[in-house]
């Protein structure tokens, strides 16, 4: 029987470590606006743009003020109970003819609507108001007014930024920006997104791409910097209770699962795998994923072998039962090992939720 005697080397145990590295630091999700819309300075509210690829925000040298209303909508992909460490918004400015401008962003403190009304040309003019939109007057036309006309929201600005030519800006974070999406992560319904307020004394109009602008990549997005919060229930320590001296680590990394086993040969040789990284999302219970595992091929921390040597061993199927129990089920040539194992330890903030 072929035997493969596996020492850990210092590279293998030095990717080890800057994969629980790169796990542990902060993780980033960008999230694309869900609805926006303009609002038109109109005594009637019968002038919005739901549905155009532009945003406005300003004063025209007409005299007309139009703001921005702008919501990111379903913030789930920043796990329960994460902490949000930086938020940045980005936008495309794509036609101006004023000066340099500064934007102010205010949270908006009532829901509103985006409806079907969609402005032709450069749409600076608007179109008709449709059902729900949100105007100057209604946070949906044209049953519900707004307290104010022009919005309600915060008197102080969440964060600002200054506009003059077209491209790409990023509005920075703030701690207001900061404290704006911990609450809505918290408080969903509390999340109506923030207006955007020029300098509305003089000519100032600047127009921004819209989330229905055919150039997906120039589109409102946010960015939320987090730490913390529900990995995956599924990561940490699992063993089997009829074994000795051996178990899988199982890890969801920023870049994809990954899982160590640690334990023994038939032939009682120390045995030390790893596999390859495997996107898989969130696993589902009663579903078996199958990850090739590689072993080292042999080395000492005098005389390491490269990574280069890494070979594939096996197989590995993994099927959870449960959030603390699973079937693994390693496989070679010369060793089939099939564990009923149960989770130790989770890892700090995972959580198991079922519905």
């Amino acid at each position: 029987m072929h035997k493969t005697r596996v020492i850990l080397t210092s590279a293998l145990f030095g990717a080890i470590i800057g994969l629980f590295s790169l796990a542990a630091q902060a993780a980033t999700v960008t999230v694309e606006a869900a609805r926006d819309n303009t609002l038109y300075q109109n005594d009637q509210g019968s002038v919005s743009n739901g549905s155009g690829d532009y945003l406005f925000v300003g004063r025209t040298q007409g005299g007309v003020v139009k703001r921005a209303v702008i919501d990111f909508g379903d913030l789930s992909a920043v796990p329960a109970g994460a902490t949000v460490t930086a938020v940045r918004v980005h936008l495309s400015l794509s036609r101006e003819n004023s000066p340099l401008n500064t934007i102010r962003l205010h949270r908006l403190q009532a829901d509103w609507g985006e409806g079907a009304s969609n402005a032709s040309s450069n749409e600076g003019q608007g179109a008709p108001s449709m059902t729900n939109d949100a105007t100057w007057i209604h946070r949906f036309y044209d049953s519900t007014p707004w307290a104010n006309p022009g919005g309600d929201f915060v008197a102080t600005a969440s964060a600002e930024f200054s506009a003059d030519a077209t491209g790409n800006y990023v509005v920075e974070s703030t701690p207001a920006l900061v404290a704006d999406v911990q609450d809505w992560l918290e408080n969903p319904a509390d999340n109506h997104g923030w207006i955007l307020v020029g300098e509305e004394a003089s000519q100032s109009t600047k127009r921004f791409n819209s989330r229905e602008n055919s150039a997906a990549d120039s589109r409102p997005r946010l960015e939320i910097e987090y730490s913390g919060g529900a990995v995956n229930d599924f990561s940490g320590p699992w063993f089997d209770p009829d074994l000795d001296g051996e178990g899988y680590l199982v890890y969801k990394t920023p870049v994809g699962w990954v899982i160590w086993y640690f334990g023994y040969t038939p032939e009682g040789e120390q045995l030390w795998l790893i596999s390859d990284l495997l996107e898989l999302g969130e696993p589902e219970l009663d579903r078996a994923y199958t990850f090739t595992m590689n072993v080292g091929e042999g080395g000492t921390f005098d005389m390491p072998a490269p990574p280069s040597t890494l070979l594939d061993w096996g197989t590995l199927e993994v099927l959870f039962t449960d959030y603390g129990n699973g079937t693994f089920v390693l496989e070679s040539s010369n060793l089939l090992k099939i564990s009923e194992v149960v989770k130790l330890v989770g890892v700090d903030g995972t959580q198991c939720v079922v519905e």
